[in-house]
């Protein structure tokens, strides 16, 4: 069990990745989504509680219950954590590349001449280091021994010592420490990718689970307008009994009815299958009855774009990718260039045996292979390659602006719309209360009218419902845009 952390959901054990740990009790948004008025009012409970039982097994979700589901469950996300144990192995071969590498050899072999058995044994060893210069250290021991039948033995070893180092090509920090800088890089783009996968998972099921919510709340809608307009048959059937309007009037309530069912069979087929669109999403059993939280009360968030601009240069995937890719095309450029100079190289090499004295030698050692077009084209190509990163880099920089001001103008956008179908929903509840007191008073309301008025505030009241989501969506796209999803989740990522 030590690849995992276990949390209790449910009344069941789920298992998540330790790449991939959540660290709080509830959502702390990070640009000011701390002002919906539902998460001062309602005291949502710790993430790791049980999740709310009711009654036939129906499990009340609210979304922080939505996100552990999420990374207990879905496939993609254990897909990703799985990748980065090898993008981890592959960074760790990178870094390896200036420690050193030791090879022992051991050989046995046996040969009979005659009355003559002779055994030897060999022990080789040899160590091999790279440092930063790009020099090349070797160390060497041969060790051999000769055992035989008329003990004749013998015992002889070798040592060896090699130098290289690099003059031109190949010489320096810079160029050979490219590769671990260009490993590291690798590493922190495949953190961008995993986060920015986890940010997509988790918004994609943000929006389904309020998909289902705003399934309920019509179901909800429509049972109440269907009661409202029983009443009102019944009201219209004690004003035609008592003789104070004509008998065909009840066609129209009947008609009514009739419609206000369709609608609610409508809606309750489109709950079961945003429920099921949400079950796939989390990768869990598609009998399972879950059930969405109550709808929040949702006040206006005041945003910064100075501030969130800030946030978006420190956070948005596209933007930190671009910048890496930069540093990534400027080491290219780099060993493209270092690929065009000479073989130039210094080396030393020292041995000692047994029966013979030492041996010592240095030189040095110069090619360079002539008339291969193919460097100067890797160094064109790389130039150009870089170019364009810098032109990507600042397009990025520019479009960061006006993508971070239209989101800002969507969520003001949002909640204005929400304001006003608010005032739509209350002035017609307020005409169908005025409407329906008048017939109760015997005025000359027709059930026409009624009828009607009925109408428009079911029509009010789904507007005022979606327009509540569209602004919690687009507060949710907002903060995927800025790279904030996982902070607001208070989801960590292991970088170790």
């Amino acid at each position: 069990m030590k690849n995992y952390q276990l949390f209790t959901l449910a009344s069941k054990v789920i298992l998540i990745p330790i790449g991939i740990s959540l660290v709080l009790y509830k959502s702390l948004p990070v640009f000011g989504q701390d002002n919906l008025s539902a998460d001062r009012n309602n005291n949502y409970p710790a993430i790791f509680q049980p999740v709310t039982p009711l009654n036939n097994n129906v499990k009340k979700l609210i979304l922080e219950d939505i996100v552990v589901l999420l990374l207990a469950n879905n496939t993609e996300i254990k897909n990703a954590y799985l990748d980065r144990i090898v993008q981890r192995g592959e960074l760790a071969v990178a870094e390896d590349k200036f420690k050193p590498d030791l090879t022992p050899t051991l050989s046995v072999s046996a040969n009979k001449l005659g009355d003559t058995t002779n055994t030897n044994s060999a022990l080789d060893a040899k160590v091999v280091m790279k440092i930063p210069t790009g020099a090349e250290i070797s160390f060497g021991w041969n060790g051999n021994t000769q055992v035989n039948n008329i003990n004749n033995n013998s015992f002889e070893q070798n040592l060896q010592l090699s130098f290289r180092q690099p003059l031109l090509r190949g010489a320096g920090t810079t160029v050979n420490k490219a590769s671990v800088k260009l490993a590291r890089i690798n590493e922190q783009s495949n953190i961008i990718n995993l986060k920015s996968i986890l940010a997509d998972t988790i918004t994609k099921s943000i929006f389904a689970y309020r998909q289902l919510l705003q399934a309920q709340e019509r179901v909800k809608i429509e049972q109440l307008s269907l009661k409202n307009a029983q009443e009102s048959l019944e009201v219209t059937k004690a004003l035609i009994a008592a003789g104070r309007i004509a008998p065909v009037e009840i066609v129209q309530e009947e008609a009514n009815i009739a419609n206000r069912r369709l609608s609610l069979l409508e809606a309750q087929n489109s709950l079961e299958s945003n429920k099921l669109a949400l079950l796939a999403i989390l990768d869990i059993d598609k009998n399972t009855n879950i059930e969405a939280a109550d709808i929040p009360t949702v006040e206006r968030v005041k945003l910064d774009l100075n501030n969130l601009r800030q946030i978006a240069i420190n956070n948005q995937p596209l933007y930190l990718q671009s910048l890496l890719n930069l540093e990534t095309n400027k080491l290219g450029l780099i060993l493209a260039k270092d690929e065009k100079r000479w073989d130039l190289s210094l080396n030393v090499d020292v041995s000692d045996g047994n029966n013979r004295q030492n041996d010592a030698r240095a030189g040095l050692t110069m090619t360079r292979t002539i008339g291969d077009l193919s460097l100067q084209q890797r160094v064109e190509q790389a130039r150009i390659t870089l170019q364009k990163s810098e032109n990507t880099f600042k397009d990025v920089n520019e479009n960061l602006d006006i993508e971070l001001q239209d989101r800002i103008r969507n969520v003001n956008l949002s909640f204005s719309q929400l304001e006003l179908a608010r005032q739509a929903t209350q002035l017609s509840k307020r005409q169908l209360d005025i409407e329906q007191q008048k017939q109760r008073l015997g005025g000359t309301t027709r059930v026409v009218d009624i009828v009607n008025f009925q109408n428009a505030l079911v029509q009010a009241q789904n507007a005022e419902l979606s327009a509540t989501i569209q602004y919690l969506n687009a507060l949710t796209t907002l903060d995927q845009f800025l790279g904030t999803t996982l902070q607001t989740w208070q989801i960590e990522i292991e970088q170790n």
